[in-house]
């Protein structure tokens, strides 16, 4: 092999190198919308349910008068694709709105995770000749509708209530925004407004900052609330930062503890925290260390 050949296939090996490498790092920046074509439209693909069913609606549409069937499809990162719908008839042109039910037994797994749930569904179309198309999008069902679902499903939350402590301790805050996620747990036995307890998973939402720029930002702004506070690094590993407060009263605050950690997860940066409003032995603060590297296997 001349000089030349040799060098042109070099290049290509690397170029293919870097493609299996950036498909296999970054898969969901591979996956892209693809709503349209010359075939169809998606304007909108959303869930309802009724009691005991799901029902998932497609509204879209129709700019080829050949189209003979479609199907729907959920994508997976991890397995085989799930055949949501399928549907074989002549779609006459203009706009349609179909819906569905969905009878695949999974689909009710994403119902009871608390949270915003984004799914990926490609839609397969089918001429009369036998050509199949291809669009995909990404549909986002808000904690909001999910609570609903679940009235309509009889479905329990996951992680509505949690066993950490040999103790229930039940959810009474979620949030769920753009830049961040909040839930917060106390003992069955107290409330929102009257706890001397909670247990808080804080999730961050942001790509660039690491859990110490987190962690900086909150100590500093921490003390900044509370001078006299003090304020401990346990210890700073594999990624995870352990950490610890304590304030004798700050103005109009009673006196209080906590025990944290931090560090980057799925979905952002997490900070996961046991409060007490009242001071934290040294026993106590370390068993509340302990169970809180419990917590993440607890909410999976």
């Amino acid at each position: 092999m001349d000089r030349s050949l040799r060098k042109s296939y070099y290049k290509l090996l690397i170029s293919i190198f870097c493609i299996l490498l950036f498909s296999f790092c970054f898969p969901d920046m591979v996956r892209k919308k693809k709503t349209e074509n010359d075939w169809f439209k998606i304007e909108k693909i959303f869930y309802k349910t009724e009691s005991k069913k799901i029902e998932i609606f497609l509204k879209g549409t129709v700019k080829n008068p050949f189209i003979v069937g479609l199907e729907g499809f959920e994508l997976n990162e991890n397995s085989s694709d799930i055949l949501l719908f399928q549907q074989e008839k002549v779609f006459p042109i203009g706009s349609v709105l179909l819906k569905f039910r969905v009878e695949v037994p999974e689909n009710k797994d994403w119902i009871r995770k608390i949270g915003t749930t984004r799914k990926w569904i490609r839609i397969a179309l089918k001429n009369d000749n036998g050509q199949i198309t291809h669009l995909q999008t990404e549909v986002s069902i808000h904690e909001s509708d999910k609570k609903q679902f679940r009235r309509d499903l009889s479905l329990d939350a996951e992680g509505e209530s949690i066993r950490l402590d040999g103790r229930e301790w039940k959810l009474v805050s979620d949030v769920d925004r753009m830049d961040q996620a909040l839930l917060q747990y106390v003992p069955k036995s107290e409330s929102l407004l009257f706890w001397n307890e909670m247990l808080s998973i804080h999730i961050y939402k942001v790509r660039a900052s690491s859990p110490f720029e987190i962690y900086s930002l909150l100590e500093s702004g921490k003390k900044k609330e509370c001078p006299n506070i003090l304020w401990n690094l346990e210890s700073e590993k594999s990624g995870k930062i352990s950490y610890s407060w304590e304030n004798s009263g700050c103005g109009k605050q009673p006196v209080s503890s906590q025990v944290s950690k931090l560090y980057r997860g799925e979905f952002g940066i997490y900070n996961i925290r046991y409060d007490r409003r009242n001071k934290i032995s040294s026993d106590d603060k370390k068993r509340w260390s302990e169970l809180l590297d419990l917590m993440p296997s607890k909410l999976d």
